[in-house]
């Protein structure tokens, strides 16, 4: 058990060996490729099972840390300072970022660098932990796909601190205009405004835009296609906002709402922020007896595998593995020369039929 400032906090004894390792690694007692305590050391010194000893080691060598050498003992990892990176992502199992973190890791693998991955499973508070943790093992680069990034509950301002310390960071989708920092964005304000002008080549006159409004992206997206759509002179523009993951059903409740509106006011058309949201919404439809595009004109963005309703979906494709290549290429230049790059890569129309003029 660990005290704090009077307060009790229970602290895994492996967390506890790990952290007593990276001090006395960090305190320059070990040289470079210095032979560590042993297994039995460690065990005598905290009370502690083989298990759990190997544990800590076993996290640390996975960090890229130590090395453990079969019959001859646990040395640093003299290497780690320079070819270590850490990707941090929103949610993993989500179908963008496993092909982010795809491009990424393989630029890095072909420079001779090693990756540690993160899920942040769009929680702050573990996204920051995972970092710290991260930071305490001496990595030299982050890339990271921050959460709640259109919120003061983002990170922002503490990895605004981390750069001021000198790590270098690569923010990915997001663009938070932080000195020092590299960023890979997409062209999101583009995706909003083309998707309103085409529901008004179609001759749309009532439009609606479904968003996430926690995340920087979906927001330029939403606010763009407004903007666009009041210029344009639609006669009703709706704005639907939710500010929880998309995977919740939520998106589903605000669809519901929209189209059991009265026939004579609800949207013709509807621009979700990504295709996810967009599949949620032909949903609804389907259950509700409305048929794309003849009572419902639909566009998505990323052009994700979604099924079939791909097939019909208008939508804008995203870059991923380009979006991870790009980030690992410009967090190699700032550890090279500390140069840094704002890069926006352009989302390719993809138009398929589920676009059409209204039947009313």
């Amino acid at each position: 058990m660990y005290v704090h400032k009077g307060v009790n906090i229970i602290i895994p004894k492996y967390r506890l060996i790990e952290q007593f390792l990276l001090s006395e690694i960090k305190s320059g007692k070990y040289t470079a490729d210095g032979k560590l305590p042993t297994e039995k050391e460690l065990m005598e010194k905290f009370s502690a099972s083989r298990e759990t000893v190997r544990k800590a080691l076993d996290r640390l060598t996975v960090k890229g840390i130590i090395v453990r050498k079969p019959g001859v003992g646990t040395f640093i990892n003299s290497e780690r300072s320079n070819h270590l990176v850490g990707i941090i992502v929103q949610q993993i199992t989500s179908y963008i970022f496993p092909y982010v973190v795809f491009g990424a890791e393989d630029y890095l693998f072909r420079n001779n660098y090693k990756m540690l991955l993160g899920n942040a499973s769009e929680d702050p508070s573990r996204e920051r932990q995972v970092i710290e943790e991260w930071i305490e093992s001496g990595v030299c680069g982050l890339i990271i796909d921050p959460v709640y990034s259109a919120t003061k509950r983002s990170n922002r301002d503490y990895i605004k601190s981390l750069v001021k310390l000198g790590i270098k960071v690569v923010v990915v989708h997001t663009d938070w205009n932080i000195d020092g920092t590299s960023c890979v964005i997409l062209d999101d304000a583009y995706g909003g405004a083309k998707a309103a002008e085409i529901f008004h080549q179609f001759g749309h006159k009532r439009v609606a835009v479904l968003y996430k409004s926690i995340h920087l992206p979906s927001f330029v997206r939403a606010m763009s296609f407004m903007q666009r759509a009041r210029e344009l002179g639609f006669e009703k523009i709706y704005e639907k906002s939710f500010n929880v993951s998309e995977f919740t059903g939520v998106p589903m409740q605000m669809a519901y709402e929209l189209l059991t509106m009265p026939r004579q006011l609800r949207p013709t058309a509807v621009f979700c922020y990504n295709d996810a949201t967009a599949l949620q919404l032909q949903l609804v439809a389907k259950r509700l007896g409305l048929s794309i595009p003849e009572d419902l004109s639909v566009i998505g963005f990323d052009d994700a595998p979604i099924g079939d309703f791909r097939d019909i979906l208008t939508t804008f494709a995203h870059p991923k593995e380009e979006v991870g290549r790009k980030a690992a290429e410009l967090l190699l230049k700032m550890l090279d020369n500390g140069q840094v790059e704002r890069c926006v890569l352009p989302p390719e129309l993809i138009e398929r039929s589920s676009v059409a003029f209204p039947s009313f």
